[in-house]
């Protein structure tokens, strides 16, 4: 056997290797020429522990708006297992997760909260492939402004007018009224129905979930150092995995049973079926198809099943504190209640509740409401992305799987864009140019911008609208509460 030399290769042999070593001589040089880039600035990183000492133990958001006054758009921090990229600036949000959208179209590894309590398959946080984009298909349909006020204006109408009937009976209970009538309301919108055949409260369950999902949010060690995953349960500081484990069971419990409530119902005709996100998503499922036991058929059913159950959860918090700030910013500016109350009676008058209806004649009240999203941004820094791949932005290099961070709270404080950012200032939004519509960064950008804006938005109109309508808000004689300053009125929340 004898060995073939490089001159006795057939020429489209010869051909191919070439290219194959060019290719390779290119990405070397490309790979070399990656890590040769610079990352943003950012605090220096301490061997070993990187920026973990950098990091605040609380409103993550006002040390994010620090850095970016002192390193610029992007800053960028590091610690053991992860890299974080901050953006302070709209602009810089904008090209990053806008339009290079289907690079930073995916969501970091949340290891406790995902993988082992078994959140990952939420809308928010599962990661791009084929379930996501179902499960996104559907809400984005079904929250639409059109079909929200086709099926779910009367939802949103009676919640409203609940939580004022609620006010008159126990004033004192305001907050927690507020939970309850949106708790309800965001259940009425995702399954139709209170509790199941079972006589379960869907109100208490909505609870015990979303006690859960806060905890796992806290962080854990597991999210820094995931090869903690395959240690044994019983070594020392290995509890989170019984938590863990037992949390996944509820979580389960409640996923499961909750839709199989909603499909027994709709499978049996039930007369007293409501319209709702998943009976109507089922409905017009089983109208396509003869059988339901298709793996085609299985497999919409599992992405309403945990759209729906997105739905459950994300709905209460964020419409609830967001509520809770008109109510604060409407104490503290009576002036501006007196201008509400007055578009009010010209619009609506006394004889009956506000509708959606009167939402488009009323752009007082919707300056108010778009004021309180930026006032008190709910998610201060968001739900943060993940690019597929290695990007360069602006000569920075930003590796695949970094965890990027959008700090909507610095934004909403950017006097670039707004006039006097911490005052309470609707009429920013009437002038001739309004100012940054708040809408463009609160609920997201880019592709894994939340879907339920124009529902958000509709609950906390309904709510400021009825309760005007209904209510003069008056701080308590005597009460002489802190509330000057930005930290003072707000937790400033969420970190990832």
């Amino acid at each position: 056997m004898s060995l073939r030399t490089p001159a006795s290769l057939p020429p489209a042999y010869l051909a191919v290797g070439g290219v194959a070593l060019l290719a390779l001589c290119l990405f070397v040089k490309y790979r070399a020429s990656r890590q040769h880039l610079r990352h943003p600035p950012g605090p220096r990183p301490l061997p070993l522990i990187g920026n973990i000492l950098d990091l605040p133990k609380s409103q993550f958001a006002l040390t994010w708006t620090k850095f970016g006054e002192q390193y610029g758009p992007l800053t960028w921090l590091t610690i053991p297992g992860r890299n974080f990229l901050v953006i302070n600036s709209f602009e810089a949000a904008k090209e990053i997760l806008e339009k290079r959208g289907s690079n930073y179209i995916n969501r970091p590894r949340f290891v406790m909260m995902g993988e082992l309590v078994g959140f990952q398959e939420l809308t928010p946080l599962n990661q791009y492939d084929a379930l996501w984009r179902t499960q996104r298909t559907l809400l984005k349909h079904a929250l639409s402004a059109e079909v929200i006020e086709k099926d779910y204006a009367a939802i949103l109408e009676n919640s409203a007018q609940r939580y004022v009937e609620r006010l008159l009976e126990q004033p004192e209970n305001f907050a927690a009224n507020l939970k309850r009538s949106l708790q309800e309301n965001v259940i009425d919108l995702t399954y139709g129905k209170r509790e199941d055949t079972k006589g379960r409260d869907y109100v208490q369950l909505n609870g015990k979930v979303m006690d859960i999902g806060n905890e796992t949010m806290q962080g854990y060690l597991v999210d820094l150092l995931p090869a903690l995953l395959y240690l044994p349960s019983w070594l020392p500081g290995m509890n989170f995995k019984k938590k863990a484990a037992r949390w996944r069971d509820e979580i389960d419990n409640v996923r499961r049973t909750t839709f199989e409530s909603s499909k027994e119902s709709v499978l049996s005709g039930d007369p007293n079926l409501k319209s709702s996100y998943v009976v109507n998503c089922l409905q017009a499922l089983y109208r396509k198809h003869d059988s339901i036991r298709t793996h085609q058929v299985e497999e919409q059913e599992r992405a309403i099943c945990h759209s729906g159950f997105s739905f459950f959860m994300a709905g209460t918090d964020t419409t609830q504190m967001t509520t809770r700030a008109f109510l604060l910013a409407m104490l503290l500016h009576p002036s501006i209640q007196e201008k509400v109350h007055a578009e009010m009676d010209k619009v609506v008058g006394s004889g009956r509740p506000p509708t959606l209806g009167d939402l488009k004649d009323m752009p007082y009240l919707n300056a108010v409401v778009l004021e309180t999203l930026r006032w008190n941004p709910v998610a201060a820094d968001g739900v943060p992305h993940a690019p597929l791949k290695d990007d360069v932005y602006n000569g920075y290099f930003i590796p695949k799987d970094t965890t990027v961070v959008v700090n909507s709270w610095g934004i909403s404080r950017n006097p670039r864009h707004y006039s006097n950012p911490s005052n309470f200032d609707p009429e920013r939004y009437l002038k001739p140019v309004p100012e940054l519509d708040p809408r463009e960064f609160t609920f997201g950008l880019g592709r894994r911008a939340c879907p339920g804006v124009e529902l958000g938005y509709r609950i906390v109109w309904m709510m400021a609208a009825t309760v005007l309508w209904a209510f003069q808000l008056k701080r308590e004689d005597g009460d002489n509460t802190p509330l000057n300053t930005d930290s003072e009125r707000f937790h400033i929340w969420m970190l990832w």
